[in-house]
């Protein structure tokens, strides 16, 4: 069987939108974080899969998401790093911003579990060349940061286009438009490029595309265009022999029509509003059991650390 990864990005729509657009937080954060949490961990256990949780700091600071958090990682779930505070504008931060948020992390996970992360993903993807050595001088396994799609430039437009009530940062994602040409399997990266294959220590675990087009291949895309979409992409995938990483997210497994979620979706003009936030979780579920059931046929899939442990060294 291939190599293969299942990974989930644990942010709540509290990091994500940072208050805009939000009608409350205290308490609707606990109450998703709780269920996409717990429904993820319970949607893997018939197929007996262990993911890696990208999971930000401030969450950690919570002490009702602590024993879901403890939970997740006594269920064998890897816990790696998605920043402090879920900073969309990653990619612009000065160096020493941005290790202030990747250390925040690491701070607030070895606090509660006892252990620092080893995986790193950048909010929205959105990361630079600059975060590499941070990772390395910090000691970390991966990044998983890097989006090889040549569907950028559109994604990028449409992102904009999509949060013009927001502004500086917030606005941009996928990082460098370089990135669309990045190796589109996982592979070593050079000592200050992500985006470029080399011999250093740090592996990229970049965003599974489907070969030719690099459309990405993704949770978000599933829910987005259908399964018949989905299967001709995977069978591209599998007949090229390609590694997959496949990514959710935690609304993948919240249901935003429960009472105690009841009107928090954003509903206001130029904010941003994924299909996983208006589709019934009955739904997503069903579709996503279906996508990994096929998946699993042909994958054995692990968390990210595990595979960095056996991945080559050149």
């Amino acid at each position: 069987m291939r190599d293969g990864a299942i990974s989930c990005d644990v942010d709540t729509l509290a990091a994500i939108y940072r208050g805009h657009g939000l009608r409350r937080t205290a308490g609707y954060t606990a109450a998703e974080f709780r269920m996409g949490l717990e429904n993820f961990c319970r949607f893997l256990e018939p197929f007996g899969i262990s993911a890696t949780l990208f999971m930000v700091g401030q969450d950690f600071h919570q002490p009702q998401s602590i024993p879901y958090i403890r939970s997740a990682a006594a269920q064998g779930h890897e816990v790696a790093n998605h920043t402090l505070t879920h900073v969309q504008g990653f990619r612009f931060l000065s160096p020493e911003a941005k290790e202030a948020e990747i250390a925040g992390m690491e701070e607030a996970c070895e606090k509660v579990l006892g252990v620092r992360p080893l995986g790193f993903r950048a909010p929205g993807w959105n990361t630079s060349d600059d975060a590499a050595p941070i990772l390395r001088r910090r000691g970390y396994l991966y990044d998983a940061s890097v989006f090889p799609s040549w569907c950028n430039p559109l994604l990028k437009w449409l992102h904009r286009r999509a949060t013009r009530a927001r502004t500086g940062g917030d606005r941009t994602t996928l990082g460098p438009l370089r990135y669309m040409f990045a190796p589109p399997v996982p592979y070593r990266t050079r000592e200050n490029r992500l985006g470029r294959r080399g011999r250093a220590r740090l592996i990229e675990f970049p965003v599974t595309v489907v070969p030719v087009l690099r459309v990405p291949f993704f949770a978000t895309m599933l829910l987005t265009t259908g399964w018949e979409f989905f299967r001709l992409c995977y069978q591209l995938i599998r007949a090229r022999g390609w590694s997959i990483q496949y990514q959710f997210h935690l609304s993948d497994f919240v249901d935003y029509a429960h009472p105690d979620l009841e009107g928090q979706v954003p509903d206001g003009a130029g904010v941003y509003v994924p299909r996983a936030l208006t589709t019934p979780l009955a739904r997503k579920w069903d579709l996503f059991r279906k996508a990994l059931a096929l998946m699993a046929a042909d994958y054995k899939f692990g968390t990210l650390e595990s595979w960095s442990r056996t991945f080559p060294a050149t």
